[in-house]
Formats: structure tokens, sequence, C-alpha cells
């Protein structure tokens, strides 16, 4: 991941960033957040484009997950406000969270589920949006 941050290849870089965002592995994020100064510096200037949503985002978020796990700052579940790439059936796919509720409306459309982390065992709310593609948000319950 870090010689692909640090590549200057926009995509290389893209890739990466979605590489940490779903990276769970904390002793790989920390030796990766080791080198944050580098990968800041490596990424200012480097126009990384994107279509309906810039993958500047992508690269900002894989920024933050970084400096959270440099800092020790808690669970990476805290993380999931921060992404509305987070789905919570992918989620619970992996094994990370576990769906409790699933909230429909007129029983055809995901309104929202309320799953729990499976690590802390922090509750969230999470509700499902669509646009060009489908989004989540996710606040603490």
């Amino acid at each position: 991941m870090l010689s692909k941050l640090t590549s200057g290849d926009p995509h290389q870089i893209w890739s990466a960033s979605c590489e940490i965002a779903e990276c769970t592995d904390i002793e790989v994020l920390k030796a990766v957040s080791n080198h944050l100064e580098l990968i800041k510096k490596a990424t200012k200037s480097i126009q990384l484009k994107g279509g309906l949503c810039p993958n500047s985002y992508h690269l900002e978020f894989a920024l933050k997950k970084l400096e959270h796990v440099r800092s020790n700052a808690g669970c990476l579940c805290l993380l999931y406000p921060a992404n509305m790439f987070y789905s919570p059936l992918r989620e619970q796919d992996s094994g990370r969270v576990t769906i409790d509720v699933t909230v429909e409306v007129e029983d055809k459309w995901v309104d929202h589920y309320l799953c729990h982390c499976n690590q802390c065992y922090l509750k969230y709310k999470v509700e499902e949006r669509e646009g060009h593609f489908t989004w989540w948000t996710w606040q603490k319950a």
C-alpha cells in the first residue's frame, strides 16, 4: 500500500486508498500510518479526478483512517460515519458488524438498519440512500 500511495500514479493512489478503507489488520495499518507525513507529501499535488464521486474522497478517507490508527483513537467502527461507502451488508458479510434489524418502507425499500460492531458492540443506525449509486450514512444509535 505504501508504495502505491507514494507512486505519484493517480490510479495506484486511488487503489491503495480503497485497500486502506477495507483493511482491518491493525498491524498493517500501523505500519503504513508510520509513513503518514511521507504519504501526505507524495499525494498533496496529485489530481485524482473521478466521476460522480471524486477519487480524492477515497484518499482523504484513507488519510483519516491512518491518522485514527496512528493516534490509537479506538475501534475502527468509529470511522463508519466518515465513509459513505461502508455497506452494512458487506460489513456483516465480513464479520465486522451484525445487522440486528432491517426497517423497510412499504415492505419494498430499505429505510435503515440497526446494527452493532462485533468488536466493541457500539450500536449504529445506518440509513441507505440512492442516487447514481447506493450509499449509507452511519450514526451512533
